[in-house]
């Protein structure tokens, strides 16, 4: 069962919350709640953005680098990964709502993970901007044991645990590839050494992972700046299988199935029939409670609606559910297809 309070603090009346001096672009900061039960696993994505360290406009692309206009002056491998790990965000041309993780950084240019993107089609004049990831240390601060998480007493006595998935994994109903836990002052992981930390774990944008607490429930509060523009997403396929995403939209409100813009977009293909069905989207009923949930709905896209397996395909739900924010849910593709981005547009 999952609850969740939001805010869109505006001040002075639609007013400015803060401004990026090399673009003047405003931001709009707000929070949410999402309860997580005891006993139970509660799907939690990130919802908001950490604040931009620089924002402005590409000047040129050569193989993985990045080079960005008005020469920053950065430190050299000030932006390499290390307690923070950053991402580039592609905020205008070809590739906008893409996210782009830097490996290193000279005075003004970046090398980043190209996540099997072509970057030549970054062009002179695209805004982006440079933001931290959300971390196990930032998202879930030690300051808020007892509250958004429980702490544990040893690695053997587990209390609030962190599932996560591997987004290049492959197949089908797949297992989470690590989990975490808080012990001793900082997040460890369950299978590597308990002096080791792990608060430096990146907790991707376009991604869910599981919160499974055990005796006690907790309330996660997440604060930050809502993201703006469009948000990309690039849903897998492999040749020979099925091959299941888990994915979520990094967005503070409720979105019906047509608000998600899934349906039509390179990265979800239509069925031809409620027999002859293509990609599928799994939803959780939040209200349900227990570990290892399957999902309580398959949803798949038909005669221009989305339509409910187990129900008449005369009925389209395009409007009659809602994916709750700050949640997560599955894309199944088809064994086959090609591999395309997903791109939700936040001007709803």
């Amino acid at each position: 069962m999952q609850t969740s309070l939001l805010r869109l603090l505006l001040p002075v009346c639609l007013g400015l919350t803060a401004v990026h001096a090399a673009t003047q672009t405003s931001d709009i900061q707000g929070f949410i709640q999402t309860t997580a039960p005891a006993g139970t696993d509660t799907l939690v994505s990130p919802v908001f953005g950490r604040a931009a360290v620089w924002a402005g406009a590409a000047q040129g692309v050569a193989g993985n680098w990045l080079t960005v206009a008005g020469a920053p002056a950065w430190t050299a491998d000030r932006y390499a990964p290390a307690a923070d790990t950053y991402y580039v965000r592609v905020l205008g041309g070809a590739l906008q709502g893409q996210f782009l993780t830097v490996a290193s950084n000279t005075a003004a240019a970046l090398l980043v993970d190209s996540g099997g993107l072509d970057l030549g089609r970054i062009a002179a004049g695209d805004r982006l901007e440079l933001v931290p990831y959300w971390t196990l240390g930032t998202l879930y601060p030690a300051s808020r044991a007892g509250v958004s998480f429980i702490a544990s007493t040893s690695s053997l006595a587990r209390q609030t645990e962190l599932f996560f998935y591997d987004a290049s994994g492959t197949g089908i109903n797949r297992a989470p590839a690590a989990s975490y836990y808080f012990y001793n002052g900082a997040w460890r992981r369950v299978g590597s050494p308990v002096t080791s930390s792990f608060n430096a774990v990146i907790v991707p944008p376009d991604a869910y992972f599981l919160h499974r607490n055990k005796a006690a429930a907790t309330t996660l509060t997440q604060l930050g700046r809502v993201h703006p523009g469009k948000l990309a997403t690039l849903l897998e396929t492999r040749p020979g299988s099925a091959q299941d995403n888990f994915v979520a939209v990094a967005w503070p409100l409720g979105l019906t199935l047509r608000q998600t813009g899934l349906a039509g977009s390179a990265g979800f293909a239509a069925s031809a029939s409620a027999l002859a069905r293509t990609d599928e989207l799994y939803v959780y009923d939040s209200a349900q409670t227990g570990t290892n949930r399957a999902p309580g709905a398959t949803y798949y896209y038909y005669n221009g609606g989305w339509r409910k397996v187990g129900v008449s395909a005369a009925t389209d739900f395009s409007d009659g559910v809602v994916l709750a924010a700050g949640g997560g849910f599955v894309v199944r593709r088809a064994a086959g297809g090609t591999t395309g981005a997903w791109i939700f547009d936040t001007n709803l």
